[in-house]
């Protein structure tokens, strides 16, 4: 399930200045209290950032930390046929629990060969984890990534972070971690929501539609990014209609588990962006009827 935040203008400043300042911070501060250090690869390095104290429901809150070089880019939740998504193994840690990753709205990239879900710029993955013993805590992540320029280039760190039982606050790790949350889709609202979605079983054709907000910026044209239950593999949607408000996609599912005919829902995450603006929204698909 998505979770998200809402980002008014004064918030975007915020984020702007508050991004200025990381640079300095990663680099004057403890590294038990903020960072893995970086892992390098050709076209990019990955780090896992972490805010050492925990919120006031006992949550720690970080982010894994890609940057790419310019021409570089990395995949979504779901980039489609081609791709895979970031993959995280913290079972190894200790004295904490993995809850979430989240991911911030992608773009639809064409490479020339497929066209996929992803990122074309640095990006930083939303992480959220909780505590499972006091005492001394050590965040060990095997992280996995495919990074592509003319090539796509696997990409395996080990990163870990360790935080000891007395925390001491950092003014800006807090700050910085919360800059990478408010860059997650909006959640949906009144003004900019899913309206509807349908799944053709026989086609295996999805049909989506959404209400845009009444402001539409010149030239933004809205795109939709869907993500399913293992097994399911989506086809870039088809804006299909784009009338007073509303669009429709329609989507080709190129595949679907053996199992989807056992299921009376088909559950779906899914992104809509318009220019600047995104949201996300979770939706099940009734399939009762169909089967």
């Amino acid at each position: 399930m998505f979770k998200h935040r809402l980002m008014s203008a004064s918030r975007q400043l915020t984020i702007v200045l508050v991004g200025q300042l990381m640079a300095l911070v990663f680099c004057s501060s403890p590294a038990w209290s903020l960072d893995s250090g970086w892992a390098e690869t050709e076209g990019g390095r990955m780090r896992l950032v972490v805010d050492p104290v925990p919120r006031t429901d006992g949550v720690i809150a970080g982010f894994l930390d890609i940057a790419l070089d310019p021409g570089w880019k990395t995949y979504w939740l779901d980039p489609g046929s081609a791709g895979i998504p970031p993959m995280l193994d913290f079972s190894q840690s200790r004295g904490v629990a993995f809850e979430a990753m989240e991911y911030p709205p992608p773009v639809r990239v064409d490479d020339g060969y497929a066209i996929w879900a992803g990122y074309t710029a640095p990006v930083q993955f939303p992480l959220t984890f909780h505590r499972t013993a006091s005492g001394d805590v050590q965040i060990h992540a095997l992280a996995f990534i495919g990074i592509c320029e003319k090539v796509c280039v696997p990409f395996q760190a080990e990163l870990v972070v360790d935080l000891p039982a007395e925390l001491i606050a950092q003014d800006m790790v807090k700050p910085a971690v919360d800059n990478a949350f408010a860059r997650l889709p909006e959640t949906a609202g009144p003004d900019f929501n899913i309206e509807e979605a349908a799944f053709d079983v026989n086609r295996k054709q999805l049909t989506i539609s959404a209400n845009l907000p009444a402001f539409r910026p010149s030239g933004a044209e809205p795109e939709l990014f869907i993500a399913g239950p293992q097994g399911y593999a989506f086809a870039p949607p088809h804006l299909s209609g784009d009338e007073d408000g509303l669009v429709t996609w329609s989507v080709h599912v190129e595949s679907l588990p053996e199992a989807a005919a056992d299921n009376n829902t088909l559950p779906l995450d899914l992104v809509v962006t318009l220019g600047q603006r995104a949201i996300g929204q979770s939706v099940s698909v009734d399939l009762a009827a169909q089967n």
